[in-house]
């Protein structure tokens, strides 16, 4: 049996104090009244400048609120004025002590600048990848602080933090989880010689695995590039050919002479290979090329002409592919981005496609329950948020095991939180903020993951939508129509295929498209008809009421338009409605004022009012409100409603809907 040694604040009988300054020796042992200190001085030189560190521990009470469980590294900065660069020390600091057990997120900061907490809090809100870094001045040391002190400070630069909102490629491993494997295999691949690929939905983390990636193999003394395709689209494929090698020649400081002027159409090919076999002579090992945003230079996708054409893709990888396959090849190199069209297409321009067959598509995975478990408990305990276990299986079904959609709904969260005395998430709450963040910002980051295939892929997002709303017949049909297809989609995590058939991976992305496509949905029964027509027609007409009263007194005045909306009423329901207010007259409850009736106070004046609004033509706008409310109200009269009649019901309201939308939104 393992037994359990419990921390309390104290000094470790071998972290000496006479190994400190004076000043320094005196914050060590206030530091040491609420924290366990592990080690005495260690120095670190950077430059002409010189600090001090030392290692300190929770002890168990704060271990368990704020989540740090290793040693935290105590980073002393003995100079009047702060720098916020002083802070890569503790990235030093950490990779000259891998025999600790060092937490990788938090550390302490302690400065003899008293404008270090303000410079602190200014250097972190431009640097989200910045650690958890709780600061103290020499001045504030220099005294015993009270136990509250501690822990306010420490729960102010823990908790205020949201460690979820990441939005851009992670360029450090602080916050990298979960795509360990991925990045081996990419490496060991390299190591041996071979070429690889990542594809993935936006924001599936591709960026953030290639800079993971690089740093991996510089780290082993390798060397590897990532070069995004956004700008070598912008040239020709010679001038792309020069970019490659004189970002190479540049990243490793090969100090070789590379003039763009002799990569011409004529020469390029020999330029490249004559010029990456000086790199290999300077560096001795090959370079990994991490190609991100493949599609911005593949044929038939790419925004440059001469790109999507695939006169100058297949000059370019003609030259590559040339290059790879000589002995000791200089280079192996990485595809990555949304689409693998340049390794599925065997054929181009009448030739043969240079990339096919060479390297076979690999899809970055979903997280499963166990790497979001690892990546969320982790981060939220340094919050001081704790999650009830099952989570964790919702978090990863509702969202797919997308990491970012994850981070996102856990961001939303916290914010709720924040305005709360709790620190918990259970099963109610996370309920009740997916429905939330459904219905708003969820809806947007959604669509921007799956964007790629509304543009790059119609058929298959079409069958998304068929497999959203329902209808599984024009799905399938779709599915045996073509095998990649359905390929795609499982290879992106969207769906997932079993002996009862296609099923979405992603709940969120389905519930999105179920909403937008919500009136889509083909081979409705009469009572499914019925439904949306009553569904559409009562919430429409609630907002055309407000719409038409806003208008109205908006440009004949509160008075004038009363007036007018009455003088359609025959004496005795005149005489009713004389009575009620402007705003009652609009009320349904209060005054029969039916769909027709709008129709007939926007016709007649149409000009002056309502034309602005509609940008149509008065008739068409008469028409489609005659449509809609002739086959409206067929569920009041349960009359059948024909599919002819259905389609256009359902073109005139997506129109008016649409209006009334930009009416409220602007």
């Amino acid at each position: 049996m393992v037994s359990v040694v419990k921390v309390f604040p104290g000094l470790n009988p071998r972290a000496k104090l006479s190994s400190f300054p004076a000043d320094e020796a005196k914050i060590v042992a206030n530091l040491a009244k609420e924290f366990y200190i592990t080690t005495g001085a260690k120095k670190l030189t950077i430059g002409k400048s010189e600090y001090r560190y030392f290692f300190l521990k929770f002890p168990d009470d704060k271990s368990s609120a704020f989540g740090a469980r290793d040693e935290i590294i105590v980073l002393l900065s003995p100079f009047e004025n702060f720098e916020p660069r002083t802070l890569d020390a503790i990235e030093k600091i950490q990779d000259l002590n891998l025999g600790f057990r060092l937490d990788k997120i938090c550390a302490f900061v302690v400065s003899k600048d008293n404008n270090f907490l303000s410079i602190l809090n200014r250097t972190i809100k431009s640097h989200k990848e910045s650690r958890l870094v709780t600061p103290f001045t020499y001045s504030e040391l220099s005294e015993s602080k009270s136990h509250d002190f501690f822990r306010q400070r420490v729960k102010q630069y823990f908790f205020e933090r949201n460690l979820f909102d990441f939005d851009s490629p992670l360029r450090k491993d602080l916050y990298f989880f979960g795509r360990e494997d991925i990045c081996q295999n990419i490496i060991d691949k390299h190591q041996s010689g071979q070429n690889s690929s990542l594809f993935g939905l936006r924001r599936s983390g591709k960026t953030s695995i290639l800079l993971s990636v690089c740093r991996r193999i510089a780290a082993q003394g390798g060397y590897a590039v990532l070069i995004d395709c956004q700008r070598l689209h912008l040239e020709s494929w010679a001038g792309a050919l020069f970019t490659v090698v004189d970002e190479i020649n540049n990243e490793f400081k090969c100090k070789l002479h590379i003039n763009r002027s002799e990569y011409t159409e004529g020469d390029a090919a020999y330029k490249f290979i004559s010029d990456m076999g000086r790199i290999q002579k300077k560096i001795g090992k090959p370079v990994l090329i991490a190609l991100d945003e493949i599609e911005q230079i593949t044929f038939g996708v790419s925004f440059s002409e001469n790109w999507k054409s695939g006169a100058d893709y297949v000059k370019f990888w003609h030259v590559l592919r040339s290059v790879f396959q000589t002995q000791n090849s200089p280079i192996t190199f990485l595809l990555a981005g949304t689409n693998p069209r340049c390794l599925e297409t065997p054929f181009i321009m009448n030739g043969d496609n240079p990339l096919y067959s060479q390297v076979k598509p690999q899809y970055i995975p979903g997280f499963t329950v166990q790497q979001t478990k690892q990546m969320i408990e982790t981060l939220s305990s340094y919050m001081g948020i704790t999650i009830e276990e099952e989570v964790y299986s919702y978090l990863t079904r509702e969202f797919g095991g997308h990491p970012f959609l994850i981070r996102q709904i856990c961001s939303y969260i916290k914010s709720i939180l924040d305005q709360s005395q709790s620190r918990h998430i259970d099963r109610k709450l996370y309920d009740a903020a997916v429905v939330d963040f459904g219905t708003g910002a969820g809806h947007a980051f959604c669509e921007m993951v799956i964007g790629v295939l509304s543009e790059q892929y119609k058929d298959e997002y079409t069958m998304l939508t068929y497999l959203a709303r329902g209808d599984e017949l024009e799905f399938n049909e779709l599915a045996n129509s073509d095998q990649t297809y359905t390929q795609h989609l499982i290879g992106y995590g969207i769906i997932s295929k079993s002996e009862s058939g296609y099923d979405y991976k992603i709940d969120a992305v389905k519930k999105h498209l179920a909403s937008k496509e919500k009136y889509k949905k083909l081979n409705l029964s009469q009572a499914e008809k019925l439904a949306e027509i009553s569904s559409r027609r009562n919430d429409v007409e609630e907002r055309l009421r407000k719409l038409v009263a806003q208008v109205l007194r908006t440009n004949l005045g509160e008075v004038d338009a009363k007036e007018y909306v009455i003088s359609k009423y025959d004496a005795a329901q005149k005489r009713k409605c004389s009575s009620l207010s402007y705003r009652d007259l609009f009320n349904a409850n209060l005054n029969n004022i039916y769909f027709d009736d709008l129709r007939m106070l926007m016709h007649r004046t149409w000009e002056q009012n309502f034309k602005n609004i509609f940008s149509s033509d008065v008739e068409k706008f008469n028409s489609r409100m005659i449509i809609l409310n002739s086959i409206g109200r067929s569920d009041a009269h349960k009359k059948d409603v024909n599919d002819a009649d259905m389609e256009s019901f359902r073109g005139a309201m997506s129109w008016l809907e649409q209006k009334v939308d930009d009416y409220f939104f602007d």
